[in-house]
């Protein structure tokens, strides 16, 4: 008692200065056309599951969401025959072999059964990696087949073999390659034209959604590089993928760097996945006039320095529950744009001489690993909540304070989601905009690192009166507070926001000035604030000294949060300005003013949103 005493104290109030503001007003929010929290579309884990850890996995919100490696695993491509009616090419009926067909496709039919529909859309990936002896790879250091009609015929034959099997239970979803960049053999005109060719046989064989490219972190981590030429390599996937692909893919990572006893946390997330997700879609919106789905399909805590990343540590089980919330923040702030994510844990990864728990949400026997505390945090989100609008007090500098919210009409319960991406405490005012409501009591629930562990403190009563209104935020936390309401949902309306982007992109600052344009389709809207992604040298002053719309100079901002700041070898921030709605008209004009010259904007995003 003494402990949760303390911590609830720590909670409310941590000094007596105001740190930051969250707002909270009386509108759902709809992104797209997404009001609802779809938990099928966020947390569920990589890899498939043995039998008996599947009703663990379920009892805390997360199925398998994707089927790793079946080409590489038993040496499915590698041994496969040759046809001896076609040369350079798969013999078709290899895979009829129901024996061999229980060998390779049982396994997943232990999680249709266990899982039933909450796996009807589970991502299918490939490796690529393993190849017959017999096919020509002469042109990729004997690694990949030179024929990729040849190659992409084993997919369409392993494709249809587990349809066989399973009695049409495929899964919806296809990735060609993981990580295709990684492999340095297979250049990528190669990539791009192999994706091409398999999407062509499984969409017109099967009916599947089938995307791309699977990108690492790394690469749009580091998009801005060398004046953008990472960056270019996406564009020239993207100038297929538009027209032939369902999903535009990548994975999220975030990594941690440990000295002397201190941690901290370097990576994509906020302000460079925010920055790569409105380079993607700009450029869709250039070449299509629509935005282009993403799947996310590993993310949260990739790679570790200064600790072995296979023997067990309290901080790697921290950053392996942390790192992921803080991205799940980012995704639920763009759902717009993201289809789905896939969490990069496994329910149990322990095979052969690998005993590692790292990335295991349970012990092979199904007892909880430290990290099924990050499941158990989000199961507590379900379809009936809807997001409410929310807004950041813009302070001119860094936003360390990440918030989202949700109500459910039904039983009148409201929630407000809080991230702390910094190290200190952080005392929240929450302003329920024009005080629709104004409640004090509830419940709170915190994961945190607290006495060397990674601690989860639910359902604790909170009554911010007793500390001048305030919550107080643990550093490098991220809690939930629930609020019991009479508050009458049914006259809410909903706020549709949907984002616009300006003709140009990679925009050069010259001068100190760079503008764009940006067409809206009316100019009556409810609601509107501007994105604007600005890469420069790393010891140049990335915020723009004015931003100027259609001739009004916008005086509110803030920057996402920066994990890489320290890391990267380029300064990448997104710049956030709230505009007046008067302001916005059919044609708009942006101009922005930078101290110095060099460096581009990378993206200018409008977001407007209309009431229903």
């Amino acid at each position: 008692m003494i402990l949760l005493s303390v911590f609830l104290s720590s909670l409310l109030w941590s000094g007596v200065f105001l740190d930051t503001t969250v707002t909270i007003y009386n509108e759902w929010l709809s992104q797209g056309g997404r009001v609802h929290y779809e938990s099928d579309r966020w947390t569920k884990h990589n890899g498939l599951d043995r039998s008996n850890l599947i009703p663990y996995c379920k009892a805390i919100g997360t199925p398998t969401g994707r089927w790793l490696n079946r080409d590489l695993n038993d040496h499915l491509f590698a041994n496969w025959h040759q046809d001896p009616n076609r040369h350079g090419y798969p013999d078709p009926h290899y895979l009829q072999n129901h024996a061999l067909q229980s060998k390779m496709f049982s396994y997943y039919m232990e999680q249709v059964h266990g899982y039933g529909t909450e796996i009807n859309n589970i991502v299918w990936e490939l490796k690529d990696l393993s190849w017959p002896d017999w096919m020509d790879k002469s042109h990729h250091e004997g690694k990949f087949p030179n024929n990729l009609d040849a190659a992409s015929e084993f997919v369409s034959l392993m494709v249809q073999s587990a349809k066989d099997y399973t009695g049409g239970h495929i899964p919806h979803i296809f990735e060609v390659i993981n990580e295709p960049e990684v492999a340095n053999f297979i250049g990528l005109q190669t990539i791009i034209d192999f994706h091409k060719v398999v999407a062509q046989k499984l969409k017109s064989r099967f009916g599947m959604q089938v995307g791309g490219p699977t990108y690492t972190s790394y690469s749009i981590i580091k998009s801005d590089l060398y004046n953008f030429g990472m960056w270019k390599k996406t564009a020239k996937f993207l100038d297929m993928s538009l027209d032939h692909l369902d999903f535009f893919s990548f994975h999220a990572y975030n990594d941690l760097y440990v000295s002397g006893g201190n941690f901290r946390f370097t990576g994509i997330n906020e302000a460079r996945l925010v920055a790569g997700v409105d380079m993607i879609e700009n450029y869709s919106h250039l070449k299509k006039g629509k935005e282009v789905p993403l799947v996310i399909s590993e993310y949260g805590r990739g790679g570790v320095t200064g600790l072995d990343l296979y023997r067990h540590n309290s901080i790697i089980d921290f950053a392996t529950t942390y790192l992921p919330s803080g991205l799940m923040f980012t995704f639920l702030n763009l759902r717009e744009f993201m289809d789905r994510t896939v969490i990069f844990m496994l329910s149990n990864e322990q095979y052969g001489t690998q005993t590692s728990l790292n990335w295991s949400i349970f012990t092979k026997d199904g007892h909880e690993t430290p990290m099924a505390k990050f499941f158990k945090f989000w199961h507590s989100f379900y379809y009936d909540q809807k997001f409410l609008k929310v807004t950041s007090q813009f302070t001119g500098g860094e936003r360390h304070v990440s918030p989202l919210a949700l109500a459910n009409p039904h039983n009148k319960e409201l929630v407000v989601l809080l991230h702390n991406y910094g190290t200190a405490w952080q005392n929240v005012k929450l302003d329920f905009h024009g005080g629709w409501i104004n409640p004090t009591t509830g419940e709170s629930t915190c994961i945190q690192y607290q006495n060397g562990n990674t601690q989860i403190h639910s359902n604790v009563h909170f009554d911010t009166t007793k500390y001048n209104g305030n919550l107080g935020l643990p550093g490098q936390a991220t809690c939930f507070y629930k609020f019991k309401t009479t508050y009458n949902f049914d006259g809410v309306r909903t706020n549709n926001e949907n984002t616009y982007y300006g003709k140009d992109m990679i925009i050069p600052i010259n001068n100190g000035h760079a503008q764009t344009t940006i067409h809206l389709p009316s100019s009556d809207y409810h609601t509107s604030h501007l994105r604007v992604g600005v890469s420069r040298d790393k010891d140049a002053n990335g915020k723009p000294h004015t931003v100027v719309f259609n001739g009004y100079t916008l005086p509110s901002t803030y920057t996402l949060f920066d994990s890489d700041k320290v890391q990267a070898s380029t300064k990448w921030e997104v710049w956030e300005y709230w505009v007046p709605n008067d302001r916005v008209q059919s044609t708009n004009t942006i101009s922005m003013t930078f101290d110095g010259n060099g460096g581009h904007v990378s993206s200018v995003a409008l977001v407007v949103g209309k009431l229903q």
